[in-house]
């Protein structure tokens, strides 16, 4: 009898100190396409730009979303290809919720009529609201005009939150 109160008293503790399977995050797929207009600074740097974007569109988890971007575009580090770094994007949906990402990739140089192919990585770093400990990453790809300043993205990975 002594053994059995002795492994209940033990199932019970492991089941007092165990996280709550209720609380824990689950990892979902994410998707977002968008639209958005850039807009170019040139820095100190030679073929370095600041770039800024604002657009919309639609993410899985948000709806209909309204999408703000910061990044640093590099024409000389490698050349013959276009470096995106320290890329970072805020999401927000209609109820003012948000979701950050941040994210780098890689582009071809633009053609003739300013077009270039972009793909990259993408990590879910936070947010606010329902978002504010999402987590996740994925892939990006789309494209980018140089001359007209629109790009078309398209985000596919995992979040959780």
């Amino acid at each position: 009898m002594r053994l059995i109160h002795t492994l209940l008293a033990a199932l019970a503790a492991v089941l007092l100190t165990a996280p709550s399977v209720a609380t824990a995050a689950t990892t979902t797929p994410l998707r977002s396409d968008f639209t958005a207009q850039a807009s170019f600074a040139e820095t100190s740097v030679p073929g370095v730009f600041t770039v800024t974007t604002s657009g919309v569109g639609h993410a899985s988890h948000l709806g209909r979303i309204t999408v703000s971007t910061t990044e640093t575009l590099d024409f000389v580090t490698s050349p013959g290809t276009l470096l995106v770094r320290d890329g970072r994007q805020v999401m927000v949906a209609a109820n003012g919720d948000e979701l950050y990402l941040s994210y780098e990739g890689t582009g071809s140089l633009p053609d003739g009529d300013g077009e270039s192919v972009l793909t990259g990585t993408f990590v879910v770093t936070g947010g606010t609201g329902r978002f504010s400990d999402a987590s996740g990453e994925g892939t990006f790809g789309g494209s980018g005009n140089a001359v007209t300043g629109l790009a078309s993205l398209s985000y596919r990975g995992t979040i959780a939150y």
